[in-house]
């Protein structure tokens, strides 16, 4: 482990700043010719992505002549984002990986797959379980004088506005475990400050989702569960050193 480290610090003693500038624009050009690649691909199949948005309201309207064209690019872009996601974590780890020592690489390599999978899970459970509850809320305001004329723009603004929130807060136990892991926070302390960790989190759902109250808490919801399982997680890691010290 020594010696490795020491091969690696004279590896990077002996890189210049035109070398180390050399690699990020390496890094950097494999990211945007496959972001450029996912977008085509995700414009492509906008037309398939835009109807299963859609599947909840059914129909949309569209208000000037280029939002749909705007729709059909933005749910692109977001598509080539999601799709180039794994290579874009992928380059930058490589980018960061020799000024870092072995078990933080492999920390990273390890918690990559489960980072992916934890956005993954976050989106389907703002797309399946609380897009439909907001939507029938505020659709629950109607009535025959006030009918709904929702554009499609506005819709899938509405419909980012909470799925990729979503997949963003339910990193939050990877987060608290790798932290954890390196000694950085303790369970005890995650529990003493629970009433701040609190409120932090309503701030942060105000924040990130639509400015509705409903949306809000059904966002802050779930980040209150995953703040007690990372809890949780962080005493099981804890408790894992500690068997391993005494040993």
């Amino acid at each position: 482990m020594v010696e490795t480290q020491q091969t690696k610090e004279d590896s990077l003693a002996g890189m210049s700043l035109v070398d180390h500038l050399a690699e990020l624009r390496k890094r950097i050009m494999i990211i945007v010719g496959t972001l450029v690649l996912g977008i085509v691909v995700g414009f492509y199949y906008s037309p398939l992505l835009v109807e299963y948005v859609m599947r909840i309201p059914g129909e949309l309207v569209f208000l000037y002549p280029g939002e749909a064209f705007i729709v059909h690019l933005t749910v692109a872009l977001v598509a080539g984002i999601v799709l180039d996601l794994p290579i874009i974590l992928y380059q930058v780890i490589r980018f960061l990986v020799p000024g870092l020592m072995e078990r933080e690489i492999r920390a990273l390599f390890l918690g990559l797959p489960f980072s992916l999978g934890l956005f993954a899970l976050g989106a389907v459970f703002a797309y399946k379980a609380i897009l439909p509850i907001a939507y029938r809320f505020f659709m629950g305001f109607g009535t025959e004088q006030l009918a709904p004329l929702i554009s499609i723009g506005n819709y899938v603004s509405f419909v980012l506005g909470l799925v990729v929130p979503f997949g963003v807060v339910f990193q939050l136990p990877l987060v608290v475990l790798l932290l954890a892991g390196v000694g950085i926070l303790h369970p005890d302390t995650l529990a003493r400050y629970r009433k701040y960790i609190i409120l932090l989190i309503f701030i942060v759902a105000a924040v990130l989702t639509p400015p509705d109250i409903v949306s809000q808490v059904l966002m802050a919801l779930p980040m209150l569960v995953l703040y007690e399982v990372s809890i949780l997680l962080c005493r099981i890691v804890f408790r894992k050193k500690l068997a391993n010290s005494q040993k």
